[in-house]
């Protein structure tokens, strides 16, 4: 899946994001605090909820996106706004939600699917009477048309590394179950990136020893490492391992030094899993990252944002704001997100006059910004 272009409101917030457009690789939103960059963010990660069921009070939205069977749609649609009603999973009381009151999917420039309150048109027939909290594409998916649909959407991933250094452990049943399989089996399934590093670093050797030569290449003292992460009690589902703080341990081993090292650093870790992400998503997946910087060391920051401009099978979608990262990726990578009342307004670095020179544009940009703060006092 990539997305194209976007436009988001959320009625209950009284935010609203105007219509911005995406680039296929790399989209590095910048602006000044509590501007809305991490609103963005959410504002994507909701669609996939959107689309597996879930009802979000007040949310309006239209999203323009090329899918993995390269046909281009749009998806646009609204629900109702509850005055004190909180945003739903999908899987709430019914009597809880918020109805879908208008919907619409369009590919290849014919609609696909309407919808107006209870009414919903399919290929131009009515179909029964179907749930009206629920998005087409959830109550659609098994339809030929939609399938593919569903399965790009699914495909929005938001990295929320928090001081990781350990991974998922494994029942040996899911372990048996991908064991034999292939990495494209793997990739695709839904299982955590944490928990596809422990199955390939046992299973698929050669994939392993990729993510170790990058990751070495960003800590050249470390000259292996390893993961323990398959439990031999089958009857612990991996939906619990985390809350039953049945871990894996990852290790390394510096040069130098003997013994094997448990304990690494949260940089380390977070490094660890931003790699592996890039070998183990599925293709054409959306990677959703806030503040690539946090728990990154300085020597880690070079190094794993090339890694990310090197990578042409994921759309990454990122906010920052260290100085280095900015000024290390082309300002024609740049998304400059500013706001003015509850309006979040996203542009090219082109349409600020910004310098195609590195030094130079990091130097127009802090003016921009400046401007930009200004104006929110």
């Amino acid at each position: 899946m990539q997305i194209k272009k976007l436009k988001f409101y959320d009625d209950e917030y009284k935010w609203k994001l105007a219509e911005m457009d995406f680039l296929p690789n790399l989209n590095l939103l910048v602006g000044v605090s509590g501007v809305g960059k991490t609103r963005i963010l959410r504002a994507i990660k909701s669609l996939k909820s959107i689309a597996n069921g879930g009802s979000l009070n007040g949310v309006k939205w239209s999203v323009c996106f090329l899918a993995d069977n390269d046909i281009e749609y749009t998806w646009s649609g609204e629900f109702e706004t509850k005055e004190g009603n909180i945003l739903l999973d999908g899987n709430s009381e019914k009597d809880e939600q918020v109805k879908l009151i208008y919907e619409r999917l369009i590919g290849n420039n014919e609609v696909i699917v309407s919808r107006k309150d209870f009414e919903i048109i399919f290929n131009g027939k009515q179909t029964p009477k179907l749930s009206p909290f629920e998005s087409v594409v959830e109550l659609l998916k098994q339809e030929e048309q939609i399938a593919p649909i569903k399965k790009s959407l699914d495909k929005i991933i938001l990295d929320d590394y928090i001081n990781i250094d350990k991974v998922w452990s494994l029942p040996v049943s899911i372990f048996k179950k991908y064991e034999k399989a292939q990495i494209h089996t793997l990739k695709e399934s839904s299982l955590p990136i944490e928990a596809k590093l422990s199955i390939i670093y046992r299973a698929f050797t050669e994939e392993f020893n990729k993510i170790k030569k990058d990751f070495i290449s960003v800590f050249p003292n470390i000259i292996d490492i390893k993961i323990d992460g398959i439990k031999d009690d089958d009857d612990i589902p991996i939906v619990l391992s985390e809350l039953l703080k049945n871990f894996a341990t990852i290790s390394i081993k510096e040069r130098g030094v003997e013994d094997w090292i448990e304990n690494i650093s949260s940089g380390m870790s977070k490094t660890l899993m931003y790699i592996s992400q890039l070998y183990l998503a599925p293709d054409n997946s959306i990677i959703l990252i806030d503040e690539f910087e946090n728990s990154l060391g300085v020597n880690c920051l070079d190094s794993v944002t090339e890694l990310v401009l090197n990578n042409n099978k994921l759309q990454f979608i990122i906010t920052s704001h260290h100085p280095y990262i900015i000024n290390n990726i082309s300002p024609a990578y740049w998304k400059i997100v500013t706001r003015k009342a509850g309006l979040v307004t996203v542009k090219n670095s082109e349409d600020f006059h910004i310098s195609k020179s590195r030094q130079k544009a990091f130097i127009d940009l802090i003016n921009v910004l400046e401007e930009d703060a200004d104006i929110q006092h």
